[in-house]
């Protein structure tokens, strides 16, 4: 019979204003709410603790896997507004927009290159 030695940390739900933690979650949100008032939404899934209603529901849907924010040039899905305006730049930044992958590319040169590989793929061997 052999046994391994393998070490398994533990993650312990974690205060992310003070940084204490706690052995429960229940524990941490207590915390939250005692001693960082002005941190008045803590999530129930990770403890997380916000000062504004609007932080607090933009945090929910890292939990929620919502993506209420589609991009109308190729569909691409994402939870906050902010990060769809990061990737819309992406699409203003490149003229040529691959169908099949969603890449971009900025020269028609680099985007040529590219569509070798999907001709490749469609080869049957």
């Amino acid at each position: 019979m052999s046994t391994s030695n393998t070490s398994q940390t533990t993650e312990f739900p974690t205060c992310n204003v003070c940084g204490s933690e706690f052995l429960i979650l229940d524990l941490l949100i207590d915390h939250c709410k005692e001693q960082h008032k002005n941190m008045p939404y803590v999530c129930e899934y990770c403890g997380r603790a916000v000062k504004s209603l609007s932080n607090f529901k933009r945090h929910q849907l890292v939990h929620s896997g919502e993506r209420p924010h589609v991009c109308q040039v190729c569909g691409d899905a994402f939870g906050q507004k902010d990060t769809l305006n990061f990737h819309m730049k992406r699409h203003a930044e490149n003229t040529y927009y691959c169908e099949e992958c969603k890449n971009s590319f900025k020269s028609e040169e680099e985007f040529e290159r590219h569509k070798i590989i999907h001709a490749k793929e469609k080869v049957v061997v």
